[in-house]
């Protein structure tokens, strides 16, 4: 069978465990051979958990790539056609040659990989330009981006490179926010990459490619939405939505139980879309519906983002079904704000009154912050109980920033706050310390 992957940190913090369960008699010294030879450690995972060299790499690969560029550019109006356009293609083919190589020859050099990846995806534009430029054909910035994208995602399938899947999601973002049409559908075309990923176990890279679709998504999303667009009041609720979706998603696919902020990146990017809008409710001026009396027609996008809205709610109420019995208070407490958006929806509609919504998001907030600061201490999870007393201090310091309350106090009230998140923690650190020292007891 072949062995599954693990990052080097994860390979030591078994064996380590493996030890002690030798040393106390729960395993045979050959149980633990066996079951560390199940797992072998992937280097190229290991790799990507250091985005800094990762990045120094592709911004070394984009610099010469550029430099190439520069030097061609400043004889080019010297050189004949035929010159051209060799040296047009001249930069395709060797990025070509060097990603074969890494591929074919050092796959386990994810530094070569990298860089020849991102040379791939920038020779790939440069080539189109400059034979466009040589034989006078003629196109705007929008088909040119098009066209560089259309044929660089093949690279990230191709290569696996994390700096191409970078790229690929600035340049979906690029064309959403230039020409404000659903060009965020491409991202449809990254779903078998982040499948690969995940299926060959690579779960390091597939946590933060992840990361990068979930939030080049959504504001790919929001920059396509047009100037003078009718649902231009309706994204902030659109986008609430669309966060409890990622929420329920990640408890959906990757379990509920605890992995961490980063190794569940749906449920994280939906918590922090959920927490944030939610506040941004609070305030006054995010629910109008003034521009609905204006001349603004629906156009293709609108629609589509219209019925995002709605598998957003349908897919939301499907995984309360199904999943009821294992649903807790604090994923009840993340969920319910899909309520806030069916509602700021159709108060548009029935024409709400501003202050009955802004009191209702303040009354979401409120519980739902309690109910996890409780949850946090219930379950003894240090970082739960941080990020809902970190959603009621906002809260409230939004609160005395919309009043005419006095700086001196408002200053005591930053001191109180910041009393509070140190005397909790230190409250927690001990309660915890107490609760394992009775549980160790128990054991002994």
């Amino acid at each position: 069978m072949e062995p599954k992957q693990c990052t080097k940190n994860q390979k030591n913090w078994l064996e380590r465990e493996s030890e002690d369960w030798v040393e106390q008699g729960i395993l045979a010294e050959e149980q633990q051979a066996q079951i560390l030879s199940r797992y072998s450690t992937s280097h190229v995972d290991s790799f990507y958990s250091s985005w800094s060299s990762l990045l120094l790499i592709s911004l070394g690969a984009i610099l010469i790539g550029g430099g190439i560029i520069l030097l061609v550019a400043h004889n080019w109006e010297s050189f004949g056609k035929g010159t051209r356009t060799v040296l047009s293609i001249l930069p395709l083919l060797l990025a070509q040659a060097l990603a074969w190589y890494s591929v074919r020859y050092k796959p386990q050099l994810a530094g070569l990989r990298e860089a020849s990846g991102v040379l791939l995806f920038f020779a790939v534009a440069a080539s189109i330009a400059l034979i466009s430029q040589t034989y006078h054909i003629y196109g705007d910035l929008e088909r040119f981006l098009v066209t560089w994208l259309v044929m660089g995602i093949p690279i990230l399938y191709l290569i696996g490179s994390a700096g191409v899947l970078i790229l690929v999601c600035a340049l979906i973002l690029w064309l959403c926010g230039l020409e404000r049409e659903p060009y965020w559908l491409y991202y449809l075309l990254l779903a078998p990459y982040l499948y690969s990923l995940y299926k060959h176990q690579r779960y390091v890279l597939f946590q933060w490619a992840l990361w990068f679709v979930v939030i080049g998504s959504t504001f790919s999303i929001v920059y396509s939405v047009g100037w003078k667009s009718p649902i231009d009041d309706w994204m902030i609720y659109i986008l609430l939505a669309l966060s409890v979706l990622y929420y329920s998603l990640g408890k959906w696919f990757f379990g509920f139980k605890e992995q961490g902020f980063w190794a569940n990146p749906l449920s994280s990017a939906g918590a922090l879309g959920i927490a944030s809008i939610s506040l941004m409710l609070t305030w006054e001026g995010f629910y109008r519906y003034s521009k609905f009396d204006t001349d603004s027609k629906f156009v293709f996008n609108d629609y589509l983002i219209l019925l995002v809205f709605a598998i957003s709610v349908l897919a939301t109420i499907g995984f309360v079904v199904v999943k009821f019995k294992r649903l807790g208070i604090n994923q009840w407490a993340l969920t319910t704000s899909m309520l806030l958006a069916i509602l700021g929806v159709i108060g548009i509609q029935i024409k709400l009154p501003e202050l009955v919504y802004i009191t209702l998001a303040n009354l979401y907030v409120l519980i739902a912050s309690v109910v996890i600061m409780s949850q946090g201490i219930n379950q003894h999870r240090l970082m739960l109980l941080n990020a809902g007393l970190l959603w009621f201090s906002f809260l409230v310091l939004f609160r005395f920033f919309d009043s005419d309350i006095p700086f001196v106090l408002k200053g005591i009230v930053f001191i109180f706050i910041g009393s509070a998140f140190l005397g909790v923690n230190i409250w927690y650190n001990k309660k915890l310390k107490g609760h394992v020292s009775a549980q160790q007891e128990d054991v002994a």
